[in-house]
């Protein structure tokens, strides 16, 4: 009698098994994850070389050579204590302001009573994984630290989603004119100006008009359908987010005024309307460039090509380095504080957050 051995593919390194060759020793899973190890590190190359690609291509159509950037004299920083201070308490200022708007984009999303300090701790924290290509981190952080204070992870994250997009509206109101005008000088046709002005403008106008009749929740509830989410989320009243752009606006304003006190700060005064508008709209650009992490290189070529034929070339490019420090200076400091905020056990909830 034969005894026939049929091949089996229960465990691995048995006969038949395709993930194992016969010694044992891992074939194509092993080279799937070198494959994949591959890939990634192919993504982030990719995305560097297009964060290179696009601030050498905004220095050059702001008309900016690589000699102009190598003969900066950073000895012209003339520091002055009392202004840079108010820069840096104005810059934190930000900080509970956008909490408070998204505690007001909460409750649109059926989660109200958030305090101020919880949503402050989140946000600041959320905001470093910025610094990672792609924005998904950011949004992801949000989603993981508000359920653990015990909120809904999901409307947590639409919330943060909706937030961003009322703030780009508001930094394309309060910048995007500026970058219509500078694109237009650059034409050739004496209409360039106008048509661009008008498209940047038709651009706002639709966003705003998408926030009023629902567009956020609809896109968002579309979202939510398409991962195979199951979670419940309230549609938001398009109307009473599209009121909350003038706190965004506002917002936009205290950023500028920020700014202008760090210009002032090291001796290069730009005056509040450029340094509002050109701040606004450099951190527009970086923020749509999704391949550059918390788009470093983008806002700052954006930023010194909208300084420069105020301030000039070299003024330009101190402040756009300086603000990055500043910046990401103040940001490390709040997210200490909000490591210390977090720590505390979150509120007790009886039927909701009180």
């Amino acid at each position: 009698m034969t005894v026939v051995t049929k091949p089996t593919d229960g465990c691995a390194g048995r006969t038949g098994d395709p993930g194992r060759s016969p010694d044992g020793v891992s074939g194509p899973r092993e080279e799937k994850g070198r494959g994949g190890r591959a890939r990634a590190w192919g993504s982030v190359l990719a995305k560097l070389l297009l964060t290179v690609a696009a601030t050498w291509l905004i220095l050059r159509i702001a008309g900016i050579g690589l000699d102009e950037i190598g003969a900066i004299d950073w000895s012209r920083v003339d520091l002055h204590p009392l202004p840079l201070a108010l820069s840096v308490a104005l810059l934190a200022a930000t900080l509970p302001v956008t909490a408070a708007l998204w505690c007001r984009v909460l409750d649109e999303f059926g989660e109200p009573g958030v305090r101020l300090a919880d949503a402050a701790a989140i946000l600041i924290l959320a905001n470093l994984g910025r610094y990672l290509p792609g924005k998904i981190m950011q949004l992801a952080g949000v989603g993981i630290l508000a359920r653990q204070r015990g909120l809904s992870a999901t409307k947590a994250t639409s919330a943060a989603i909706a937030s961003q997009i009322l703030n780009m509206v508001g930094a394309a109101l309060c910048g995007g004119w500026v970058i219509a005008t500078r694109m237009g000088t650059m034409g050739t046709m004496g209409t360039m100006g106008t048509t661009s002005i008008l498209v940047g403008l038709l651009a706002v106008l639709a966003a705003a008009a998408f926030l009023h009749f629902g567009g956020a929740g609809a896109l968002l509830g579309w979202l939510l359908r398409r991962t195979g989410s199951a979670a419940d989320l309230p549609r938001p009243s398009g109307r009473r987010l599209a009121l909350l752009l003038p706190g965004y606006l506002f917002n936009w304003a205290l950023h500028g005024l920020a700014f202008a006190c760090l210009a002032w700060g090291v001796g290069m005064e730009t005056g509040l309307v450029v340094a509002t508008t050109a701040f606004a709209a450099a951190y527009f650009a970086g923020y749509i460039a999704l391949f550059a992490p918390a788009g470093i290189g983008v806002r700052e070529s954006g930023l010194v090509g909208l300084l420069a034929p105020i301030v000039g070339v070299e003024a330009g490019f101190v402040l756009a380095a300086l603000q990055r420090i500043w910046i990401t200076s103040v940001e490390l400091v709040g997210a200490a504080v909000g490591v210390l905020v977090l720590r505390r056990p979150p509120p007790s909830v009886a039927g909701g957050m009180p």
